[in-house]
């Protein structure tokens, strides 16, 4: 069981039941207009931090750790043990914005969105996640690699396309080689940014960078050293607000 005192975390309102098949037009309708604003909000905010840890206390000292810090999207990755009552937890905290992560299947994307999770990101292309989160008012993140996966994903009605693992692909020139032969795409990057390549990526027209152990450190976690988490975390949106300012 998740200690919630530990973290400071107050237990989430009761889950929300995922919408039938049977819902209306009326319904869907009417929670488009959320599915909108977290996707502004979370394109606003710029920032995602990927919280992969071994155990549900540490994400939630980690997540606790990085809302201290300025970042608010925070992604649970589904290898978390007990993730669905992370994410559950987290939701019930004002002025955040929690999803799930390495969502494979059907099955981890209703489980996710029963815990309230408001965006769900697929790293392996299944597009036929989508119709669950427009029917949950969640955001759709969908992965892809190549041009042909990346149009593929768009084309299915992705909210947004995920390329990962960045690093291994060629970071930002990979980026700005598939920018060349694109049509514009709503994109979230991940793997291999860091506080040195930062304003490279933010150079580029990518909505959403997803920062995984560059920001929430292993190491650290293991020895409980959170506040140097929080502080990493101030760093990254310092770098997001001086780009902004020059823009």
């Amino acid at each position: 069981m998740i200690a919630l005192d530990s973290t400071g975390f107050y237990a989430a309102r009761g889950a929300r039941g995922r919408a039938g098949g049977g819902l209306g037009a009326e319904r869907v309708k009417r929670e488009e207009p959320r599915q909108k604003t977290l996707l502004k909000g979370m394109i606003h905010r710029k920032l995602m931090a990927v919280i992969r840890t071994k155990t549900p206390e540490q994400a939630l000292a980690s997540a606790e750790a990085l809302a201290a810090g300025g970042i608010t999207s925070l992604e649970i990755a589904f290898t978390v043990p007990e993730a669905a009552q992370v994410i559950k937890t987290l939701a019930g905290r004002a002025g955040l914005t929690v999803g799930a992560g390495t969502v494979l299947d059907r099955e981890h994307a209703e489980v996710a969105l029963l815990a309230e999770a408001r965006f769900l990101v697929c790293p392996v292309g299944d597009v036929s996640l989508v119709p669950l989160c427009q029917e949950a008012g969640a955001v759709s993140v969908i992965g892809a690699l190549t041009p042909t996966e990346i149009l593929a994903a768009h084309r299915g009605g992705a909210d947004m396309v995920k390329i990962f693992p960045l690093k291994a692909l060629g970071g930002s020139q990979f980026l700005r080689a598939v920018f060349g032969v694109l049509p514009p795409v709503p994109m979230m990057v991940g793997g291999g940014v860091t506080l040195e390549n930062l304003p490279d990526y933010l150079g580029l027209p990518i909505q959403v960078i997803a920062l995984g152990d560059s920001l929430v450190v292993p190491r650290l976690v293991a020895q409980g050293v959170y506040a140097a988490i929080t502080a990493r975390a101030r760093d990254f949106v310092l770098l997001v607000e001086k780009r902004r300012e020059k823009v």
